[in-house]
């Protein structure tokens, strides 16, 4: 259902959340009450978590590492943790990212260094002020910092569900934004959805759910098959309130698949709780539609000018980026048809091992092309399956249509190649995307997307379409 403007009607899990204008103001004085006592809660069940954690770099025993700050003598936190961080020493990180500093903070914090820590928070609240996370580290790191520390434990209000909550999905965010893989380890690694990119495909991207990041890479690669990628991006993302693997509309869950990005709309005609733009995705997609998935409007879109960020799962089934991550994104040239993957945990392959997949498939496809170029309906129709859907309709309502669209181009100009992703779930699934130098439209050029599936060891097309 969309709403008069053509927006999809998305809520947040919150609507003070989406809207604080619209939410009652408590007293200041409780305000600084929740601010300064609730977040301990926060940090607390953060280095619970990570004090009984088995992850490398962590020293699981308590330590009394003792550190002359001129703060309350009490032990440093009893935890250690070590991170790949882009500064050195004790410095204030240099850098429009937000999670820099809450990395720094943390590094900081486990070398005992509570004093820098501060520091450090004080300048994340300044740059950030609308970075709820940061917000709550430093009133957390000003209240154990003071003489008299207030204690939450012994607080009715801390145990209000919704409260709760909140303060749960700031435990996830800080563990996912902690756990992301770094930008050196990924170094010559490519998601394994990846088959194919020609060099006229500029940029491809890629969303990792359980770790709550979007991966967006400038295509390199050469005529020859063998991919190679750039990682010019990667960020903090939030997904569905009930996470993924989307069936139906309305069930808070971000699909999974391979999509494509359709339109690029400014934030100017939008809600507040688009951001600054949005990315729109082609969901549901031909196999969706087979498998008789709902839904509508899911987007890559920015956060409410009120939130830096959104918890890991809070949107309706959106991909959420923080405004100024949104904001480059829109910036870029080329972003129609760009392929974004979007896995529950993305797996990481070689650009080699992507080559196998490619020379794999390739038979199938050239196989299709020089049928395509003949004049044999039945030679044709062995490459597709008798699942095959279109517009709601079968394999023999719509092969007469097929047949005449598609045999007899021996003396056209070939089709290019765009590219060739592939997904695993059910079925093993090949997307095929082809310009057709042939046609053209008042936009541009024409394209044709294919989805194909293994069966019974035979790659077989189940759909073709214009894009």
């Amino acid at each position: 259902m969309k709403s008069r403007r053509g927006v999809p009607p998305h809520t947040s899990p919150s609507q003070t959340e989406a809207n604080p204008a619209t939410a009652p103001k408590p007293h200041a004085w409780r305000l600084k009450w929740l601010g300064l006592v609730g977040v301990l809660m926060v940090v607390v069940a953060c280095l619970w978590w990570w004090a009984d954690s088995e992850q490398p770099g962590l020293e699981n025993t308590w330590q009394d590492i003792r550190f002359n700050s001129g703060l309350p003598s009490t032990p440093a936190l009893p935890w250690r943790l070590d991170l790949d961080l882009p500064t050195e020493g004790s410095q204030v990180p240099n850098t429009s990212d937000p999670e820099q500093f809450v990395r720094q903070i943390y590094a900081q914090l486990g070398e005992g260094e509570r004093a820098q820590a501060l520091a450090t928070a004080s300048v994340l609240v300044a740059r950030f002020p609308n970075f709820q996370l940061g917000q709550l580290l430093y009133a957390d790191l000003l209240n154990i910092s003071s003489s008299q520390p207030v204690a939450w434990s012994d607080s009715e209000e801390l145990n209000a569900p919704s409260l709760r909550k909140r303060l749960d999905e700031l435990i996830l965010e800080s563990k996912r934004r902690l756990q992301r893989d770094s930008a050196q380890s990924l170094q010559g690694k490519i998601p394994s959805a990846l088959t194919f990119l020609s060099p006229q495909q500029t940029y491809v991207a890629a969303v990792d759910a359980s770790k709550s990041r979007l991966y967006w890479f400038e295509n390199r690669s050469g005529p020859d098959g063998r991919l190679q990628l750039h990682l010019v991006k990667e960020t903090y993302i939030s997904v569905g309130i009930n996470g993924v693997g989307k069936d139906k509309e309305g069930d808070g869950k971000t699909p999974l698949g391979v999509y494509f990005i359709l339109r690029n709309l400014p934030g100017e005609g939008l809600p507040d709780l688009f951001g600054v733009g949005a990315l729109t995705l082609n969901y549901p997609n031909a196999v969706d539609l087979m498998r008789k998935k709902t839904g509508s409007g899911i987007w890559l879109h920015g956060t409410p000018s009120a939130q830096y960020a959104r918890a890991p799962e809070s949107t309706d089934g959106c991909v959420v980026l923080s405004n100024p991550e949104m904001q480059r994104l829109l910036q870029m040239p080329e972003l129609r048809m760009t392929p974004v993957v979007i896995a529950e945990q993305l797996e990481w392959v070689n650009a080699d091992q992507a080559k196998q997949s490619w020379d794999a498939f390739k038979p199938a496809l050239d196989k299709w092309l020089k049928a395509r170029n003949g004049r044999d309906p039945q030679a044709l129709k062995t490459h597709y399956s008798p699942r095959y859907e279109q517009d709601g309709q079968s394999l023999d309502q719509v092969w007469p249509r097929l047949v005449q669209t598609t045999l007899g181009h021996g003396q056209s100009q070939p089709l290019e190649l765009v590219s060739v992703l592939n997904w695993k779930d059910q079925e093993l699934n090949m997307v095929v995307t082809m310009k057709d130098p042939n046609q053209t439209h008042p936009q541009g050029a024409s394209y044709l997307r294919m989805y194909w599936q293994k069966e019974n060891g035979q790659w077989r097309l189940v759909f073709q379409g214009p894009t």
